[in-house]
């Protein structure tokens, strides 16, 4: 004699299924969670996160005192205006860096080269990086484009080795014809992988990139991309020519104690470089047209 009724099997059915099936749904929600947690999701939420925005009043530098050997560096004449600090650019080649040193020489900050074109990463960064930091000079990463590679693959290289980092400098963008790659695309072509490049490095610091050209560069390509951008312009004899750079380089061959030989030594306007890399609220990466070659 059966013990339920064929109704009651009926809706014991239906029950049944009812609970496999938000079994199922809790189940398929928690492994969706996991594979985001996996793939870098941290805690697996799938909602978009906010922008990064930087908050540019914690790029705090230093300053250059009045009697500093640093000082030695700048051009016959030329004494630092109220507004500037000096400081150095470096990589690799410089070997070991006692920091504690170049900074009792006076100079507060330092661009460390990172990356160059794609899969290629400063020996020396991390450790430049980490020994400026402790010696209170204040660290900006430095990426050396190249021409033979998309802008995409490098800023992705770029990020992968110096994610955002609110007290540091802008992050500054190299574009010079010295090097391996001896590409010379159109200039549309150029352009359209620089802009690549700036808007993904842009959009993750939440700050426009510092540009650094040569004078063949500029001959040979010109500078949309600059525009509105912070420059770093090189000038021997005095400060650059063109009233409202950032940063500028004086000097390759410079004497700076804890390096040993020559180095390229820089002097930068804070303030106008702080603001020069601010994007506005609302604003995105900037993008640019070259309209020949």
């Amino acid at each position: 004699m059966p013990r339920f009724t064929p109704e009651q099997v009926r809706r014991r059915q239906l029950v049944a299924g009812a609970l496999a099936l938000t079994l199922l749904l809790v189940l398929g929600g928690c492994t969706a969670a996991l594979i985001g947690a996996i793939r870098g999701g941290g805690d697996g939420s799938t909602t978009q996160r906010e922008p990064f925005r930087a908050d540019d009043d914690a790029m705090a530098v230093g300053t250059t005192a009045e009697d500093a050997a640093a000082l030695g560096n700048l051009p016959g004449g030329i004494a630092l205006a109220e507004d500037e600090v000096m400081g150095v650019d470096v990589s690799a080649h410089q070997g070991e860096i006692a920091w504690d040193q170049v900074a009792s020489d006076g100079y507060a900050f330092a661009y460390i080269k990172a990356t160059e074109g794609t899969g290629f990463t400063d020996a020396a960064f991390g450790r430049n990086w980490d020994g400026a930091r402790a010696a209170g000079v204040t660290p900006g990463a430095y990426h050396y484009f190249t021409l033979c590679s998309s802008g995409a693959e490098q800023a992705a290289d770029f990020l992968a080795a110096v994610p955002p980092d609110d007290s540091a400098l802008p992050p500054a963008l190299d574009l010079e014809f010295d090097g391996a790659c001896e590409e010379r695309p159109g200039g549309v072509d150029a352009q359209a992988e620089i802009d690549a490049f700036t808007a993904a490095v842009e959009e993750a610091w939440g700050r426009r990139l510092v540009i650094y050209s040569s004078s063949e560069w500029r001959s040979h390509y010109g500078l949309p991309v600059t525009d509105p951008r912070p420059d770093w312009l090189f000038a021997q004899d005095g400060r650059p020519r063109q009233a409202d750079w950032a940063v500028w380089q004086l000097r390759f061959d410079g004497n700076v104690s804890g390096i040993e030989g020559g180095v390229d030594i820089d002097v930068a306007r804070i303030e106008l470089l702080r603001d020069g890399a601010a994007i506005p609220e609302g604003d995105g990466a900037i993008a640019h047209e070259v309209d020949g070659e």
